[in-house]
């Protein structure tokens, strides 16, 4: 099956969609040489206006989310656009299964909501998720906290300060290909990972019911 990653950057989702099996090609307007995967490199819009999409089994899309994230300064949000309005009516016209993430902050429904405990993740780091499909969130781990989780860091965004050094976050985000810039706005592969799971089962639940119409329409009448 094949998975199409719309704002790939560097690859955090990207990588996840690989580790349950998907093919994966990444779409982004930025060249990144640590993007494991095969890239088109272009406007993203620009690319969906050529690209064939039928080929493609689910899409993955994580617009960008300065507008709507905390570590940018209130001042600053405005300077940069909402491409999430857009993006969903490409995703809903593309008829196919999609996910798209975005920070807790940003304009979508929050049809599932992941953060870094229920994987068991060193990071909080928490994302919402609007689907076409359902899924059920795993069940939350231990709150962090000094006695909870002492070693838990937090990834700065917008390259801001944090907790912990670049390692520590690479170790919580369970990555180890990025560099400092790429890792503050990626997805933990973990998140990707659950989710493409639950999209392979929708998959194969609708290849089952295709399967049974056929045979249906097979039977001869009395």
């Amino acid at each position: 099956m094949k998975a199409l990653d719309l704002f790939c950057c560097a690859g955090g989702a990207s990588m996840g969609l690989h580790q349950s099996g998907f093919e994966v090609i990444g779409v982004d307007r930025n060249f990144s040489k640590n993007y494991p995967f095969q890239m088109i490199v272009g406007d993203v819009f620009e690319v969906l206006s050529w690209l064939d999409l039928g080929m493609f089994d689910f899409i993955w899309a994580s617009p960008p989310c300065q507008q709507f994230s905390k570590a940018t300064p209130a001042a600053r949000r405005a300077m940069h656009a909402d491409l999430i309005a857009p993006c969903r009516d490409v995703l809903e016209a593309s008829s196919k299964l999609y996910c798209m993430e975005n920070v807790e902050c940003a304009p979508m429904r929050p049809d599932v909501v992941l953060t870094g405990d229920m994987f068991a993740l060193n990071t909080y780091r928490k994302r919402i998720f609007e689907l076409n499909f359902p899924v059920l969130a795993p069940t939350p781990g231990p709150r962090f906290g000094p006695e909870t989780r002492p070693g838990a860091v937090t990834v700065a965004g917008g390259g801001g300060g944090s907790a912990g050094t670049f390692s520590a976050w690479c170790d919580a985000m369970e990555i180890h290909w990025m560099n400092r810039r790429e890792i503050v706005q990626a997805v933990p592969p973990a998140y990707a990972r659950f989710i493409a799971g639950w999209a392979k089962k929708a998959i194969d639940d609708q290849a089952e019911i295709n399967l049974a119409h056929r045979k249906a329409e097979m039977v001869p009448a009395e």
